[in-house]
């Protein structure tokens, strides 16, 4: 029977606007279907008294030539429509008595790591292991995107490291906890302590930067998905907003079409969802697969959620020079960091982006958009409303540590909590990266034909470019069954 699309995509998060980018591009017939009013899920900018604030998102790697979102801009002839802003340092990590930044070019960092840690002797040698770990993961996922005749198979490197922590590696390299410690700062945008986290994520997240670079978009991150939503339309998609699924229907195990909220149904060969893994599964057949989700969560658990402080400012951050991501770490005592049971005490960390160090264009004159954001579990209170007040607060106290004036200054204060984050993209639990990434995680397959997952739930990882990698995934496995 003649379907109305040849694929029809189930949110307008990264991973579901790269899956239907590429196949636009290529001529498929591509249905986009999004609940809410704009495109972007966590990719998102919003605007208050002038101030413009990305909702969830600090920096992404991704621009070097063959980079994720390089590529997916050019599959759609839109790299003209879009600016980006290479930042350098990439992160400033405050240590107590230490502050380390971490700059783009890989060499400069390794050298000031070897002059505060002069005793340690395999720095190299671990960077060495890092690269070469990052170096097989980048191959496999350029073959996925660049849609190579066969197969590209996992790499060697899920085999030989597919086991192994973060930590289990650092230390058969490293002695210092305190390098240790400093060397995992980005497990604040993975959401597990060292000795939990995969090697593989934490290779990824950390040298993907000293590969690719890091950017964010001129203007706010909301017009990544905007510019993406325009060339998706250009190359024949669609893209309808307030259009929120009631049904994933399905015929023989089979998937054949959708219906919303309004009481239309669209038929399609092929469902990409991008949008909650337990909700993909209670829109089939009526929730009889739900059982299967919840398989999959005791098997692998979700990443934990945000809360986060959105504050415009007038203080004077000249100090802070270059710096436009800051990660403040009150000890070095990682494990008590990320149990989230010290949530909202000194132990926890905070980070702080001010993209208007570098993008002026994100504030007023002589003022600043701050976001700061915490991790913690949506399990923490049951009130967060009630709560978000007080939590604020103990967050400004904290952030004050870097910024003294901050709340002096302030001209707007607006927080997000993971029942927020929750509510607005229908992650369970406001997961901010979906699954946890641990050891043996791997991309992830429905089991109901014609049905695929794209995003941080398709198991290659949370964060903006494995979402986009996920979409590319998804994208080659249609394209495999249509040619």
């Amino acid at each position: 029977m003649k379907k109305d699309y040849d694929v029809i995509v189930i949110g307008s998060g990264i991973g579901g606007l790269a899956c239907a980018g590429i196949l636009a591009s290529k001529g498929l017939k591509v249905l986009v279907l999004e609940k809410n009013a704009n495109p972007g899920g966590y990719l998102t900018s919003f605007k208050r008294k002038g101030f413009i604030f990305d909702s969830a998102v600090d920096c992404f790697s991704g621009m070097d030539k063959n980079g994720a979102v390089r590529y997916l801009l050019q599959q759609l002839d839109i790299g003209d429509k879009i600016d980006f802003i290479k930042i350098d340092p990439i992160r400033e990590s405050v240590f107590p008595g230490m502050r380390i930044k971490t700059w783009n070019n890989v060499n400069a960092y390794i050298e000031n790591l070897k002059e505060l840690f002069p005793s340690e002797k395999n720095i190299d040698s671990f960077f060495k292991e890092m690269g070469n770990i990052y170096s097989g993961i980048n191959r496999w996922l350029t073959g996925i995107a660049q849609y190579e005749k066969n197969k590209p198979a996992l790499p060697s490197v899920f085999l030989n490291y597919g086991g192994l922590t973060y930590k289990s590696l650092m230390d058969s390299y490293l002695y210092d906890e305190r390098l240790k410690s400093i060397l995992s700062d980005r497990c604040s945008f993975l959401g597990l302590p060292p000795s939990k986290i995969s090697v593989i994520n934490t290779a990824a997240a950390l040298m993907s930067y000293f590969t690719s670079g890091a950017y964010r978009v001129v203007g706010g991150c909301q017009k990544l998905p905007d510019t993406l939503t325009t060339g998706i339309k250009e190359k024949g998609g669609h893209i309808l907003f307030k259009k929120e699924i009631t049904e994933i229907i399905m015929e023989d195990n089979k998937v054949i079409g959708v219906a919303t909220a309004d009481g239309t149904q669209y038929t399609s060969h092929f469902i990409v969802s991008n949008i909650d893994y337990t909700e993909t599964f209670s829109l089939l057949n009526g929730g009889r697969h739900s059982s299967e989700a919840q398989d999959r969560f005791n098997e692998y658990g979700i990443s934990p959620s945000f809360f986060i402080l959105y504050i415009g400012t007038a203080a004077d951050l000249s100090f802070l020079g270059s710096s436009s991501s800051i990660g403040y770490f009150s000890s070095f005592d990682m494990e008590k960091a990320f149990d989230f049971k010290n949530s909202f005490t000194d132990a926890a960390p905070i980070g702080l982006t001010i993209p208007s160090i570098t993008d002026h264009s994100m504030a007023p004159q002589n003022s600043h958009s701050i976001v700061i954001h915490q991790l913690t579990d949506y399990t923490y209170t049951k009130k967060w409303k009630e709560e978000k007040k007080r939590l604020s607060e103990i967050i400004i106290r904290r952030a004050e540590k870097i910024i003294p004036t901050i709340k002096d200054n302030a001209i707007h204060i607006e927080a997000a909590t993971p029942a927020t984050l929750e509510r607005y993209t229908a992650n369970f639990r406001g997961a901010a990266y979906g699954w946890q990434p641990v050891p043996w995680l791997r991309p992830i397959k429905t089991g109901i034909d014609n049905l695929y997952l794209a995003g941080h739930w398709s198991g290659l990882g949370g964060g903006i470019i494995a979402a986009i990698y996920s979409g590319f995934k998804a994208a080659r496995e249609i394209l495999k069954q249509v040619s």
